[in-house]
């Protein structure tokens, strides 16, 4: 695109458009309908190529239009998934980056108990993560995405929960990463004795610690954390009352277990901490 040099009643001074000047009398610039609809046709084209619908109100187009294509043309974008669905890989990309992890597990119980007994619930283990994974696509591949769910923690009468699988893929065919476990639940012993396992997982959940007479605490065993994710905390009782497993936070961590001492007389069951869900980040 340039001025129209080649047309002499444009009026052009010094190769640009000039305004008319009443007092000297001279004329301004003229726009030859030709350049006039050739520069909105080529400033069109670059607003229709970006997907944008052309708008007389809107006079910010241009410039979306321009930052899209250079997106575009970089290979730069970003999806995340944290529900199942799908992705369509765009024109021109072959490669994409994977980063996200499955499902924490659930935090186990501690049963209800009787005087100078203890018990506490393993925490949930973490989902299994990556980072940056790399994967070559073709343009126009439909690529399905499972996002694994979280662990439940458990009750007095029901196990924790592993959390769910996350795959990427046909049946994880591209991609496919473990739930943590769920938490083992306390028994509620009296004298010093080992406390409930963790659930397996990337890392797993920590153990419980049972233990009474001089120490007077029944732990539960802290959520496992992952990159994306915080796991639950270890509650720490030394009352009458049992204190519920703790909830995690992010994605793919997994909720810590129950905990609970009873010095006197009869407390209740505790549940353990919900795990939280994993997640998928498609970058290409």
């Amino acid at each position: 695109m340039d001025y129209p040099k080649s047309v002499p009643s444009a009026g052009l001074v010094n190769g640009r458009f000039v305004d008319e000047n009443p007092l000297t009398g001279t004329p301004g610039s003229l726009i030859p309908a030709d350049w006039g609809n050739g520069v909105t046709q080529e400033l069109l084209a670059v607003i229709t190529a970006a997907d944008l619908t052309p708008s007389e109100a809107n006079l910010t187009q241009l410039l979306s239009a321009i930052r899209s294509i250079s997106r575009k043309s970089a290979g730069l974008g970003i999806q995340r998934f944290t529900a199942n669905g799908s992705f369509t890989v765009p024109e021109g990309v072959t490669k994409i980056w994977l980063s996200g992890c499955a499902g924490g597990g659930g935090g186990g119980a501690c049963p209800g108990g009787t005087s100078a007994t203890a018990s506490g619930g393993g925490g949930g283990g973490a989902g299994q993560p990556v980072i940056r994974f790399p994967v070559s696509v073709t343009p126009g591949q439909v690529i399905p995405v499972v996002i694994g769910a979280a662990g439940v923690g458990a009750s007095a009468a029901v196990l924790a929960t592993s959390g769910g699988n996350t795959l990427v893929g046909s049946a994880g065919a591209i991609l496919s990463l473990s739930g943590g476990g769920g938490g083992v639940s306390g028994v509620n012993s009296p004298g010093n004795v080992p406390g409930a396992n963790g659930g397996v997982g990337f890392p797993h959940g920590g153990d419980a610690t049972d233990v009474s007479s001089n120490t007077v605490a029944g732990v539960g065993g802290a959520g496992a954390s992952g990159p994306f994710g915080a796991g639950g905390c270890s509650p720490r009782s030394g009352t009458t009352a049992g204190l519920a497993g703790k909830p995690a936070y992010g994605y793919g961590a997994g909720g810590s277990g129950a905990g609970g001492y009873y010095l006197a007389g009869t407390g209740l069951a505790q549940p353990g901490g919900n795990g939280v869900p994993g997640f998928m980040l498609i970058e290409w």
